[in-house]
């Protein structure tokens, strides 16, 4: 049948509403050789696992559509994100479908880019979105791989003045204010935040002087929260990326480097943050100047999912 010739070199294709072709996809789908994702839409079922061939799905049938979530930051980034489901912006109620997931709203056009196949999104409009639903680490990888950047994702939400979801944007625009490069690293510049923690930058760039092979080289890191005035770099070791002998070289090198620039690294793993918080807060503001630290420092408790800290009475 020519709709599977299609389908070989398409894997998504729009069928008429009547002729040859139609009855050949009706009784391809009832076969279970191909899918029908939406209305007039026909997918071979080797590419029905795949959200690119979903996104490209949506926009055969829908031009208008506009991608949003991990799918359109996936889109728009290098490495791409994992996308679980396809979240898609139409001017009126419709259903979810296999993958797609639905919503009825809409965006200015300054917040739409034209990827040539179809509408999406750009990253800055993506993260509120995904900011709205708690889904925080495709917005963390996006700051870190700059796709992204958190001036992008203020305007982007100055653009959108009455929303039903107005609370969640601006908690999102607070969260990622000092740039958090992963999920932990977020929780940890808002717990600063929450118990008055000041005199810290989020990702500030700092020079060091390194001595390589006799001569002196400029080496530019960025710490996870940076108090520059006490030369204090306080780093979240993820267990997920300080596991390995290579990056315990790495991190061995890089405290030297700041050790000889005069400053002294702070570390904290995802877990001691969360299941102590106290002790560390404790720790931290020993080390602080008096203007920086809190007059009385709150005790805190940790709740998975924002607003993740809690204040104990």
């Amino acid at each position: 049948m020519r709709i599977f010739e299609l389908l070989e070199s398409r894997s998504v294709i729009r069928i008429p509403t009547a002729g040859p072709l139609r009855h050949q996809a009706r009784r391809a789908v009832m076969a279970g050789l191909a899918i029908r994702p939406l209305p007039g839409i026909v997918m071979s079922t080797r590419v029905e696992g795949d959200p690119r061939a979903w996104i490209y799905a949506n926009w055969l049938w829908r031009p208008t559509s506009v991608i949003t979530g991990r799918a359109a930051l996936s889109l728009q980034m290098r490495p791409r994100l994992n996308i679980q489901t396809v979240d898609a912006l139409l001017p009126y109620r419709y259903a979810d479908r296999g993958l797609f997931r639905f919503h009825y709203s809409s965006l200015p056009g300054e917040l739409i880019t034209d990827l040539e196949t179809g509408l999406a999104a750009v990253p800055a409009a993506a993260a509120l979105f995904l900011g709205s639903r708690d889904d925080w680490a495709p917005i963390c990888d996006a700051l870190r791989t700059g796709a992204v950047t958190a001036e992008e994702i203020r305007e982007a939400r100055d653009l959108l003045p009455r929303r039903a979801d107005a609370r969640l944007m601006n908690r999102t625009v607070r969260y990622i204010g000092e740039s958090p490069w992963s999920v932990p690293e977020l929780e940890l510049h808002e717990l600063f935040r929450l118990v008055g923690i000041t005199g810290w930058k989020g990702n500030l760039p700092v020079r060091l002087n390194v001595n390589e092979g006799g001569r002196t080289s400029l080496k530019e890191r960025s710490p996870d929260a940076a108090f520059e005035a006490e030369k204090l770099a306080v780093e979240v070791n993820s267990e997920q990326y300080h596991n390995s002998a290579d990056a315990f070289a790495k991190d061995t090198l890089r405290a030297r480097w700041f050790a000889s620039a005069g400053w002294r690294q702070f570390p904290v793993t995802p877990a001691q943050l969360r299941s102590n918080p106290n002790d560390f807060l404790a720790d931290l503001c020993s080390r602080l100047h008096r203007a920086h630290r809190p007059a009385s420092l709150s005790r805190v408790r940790y709740q998975p999912g924002a607003p993740f800290w809690r204040i104990l009475p």
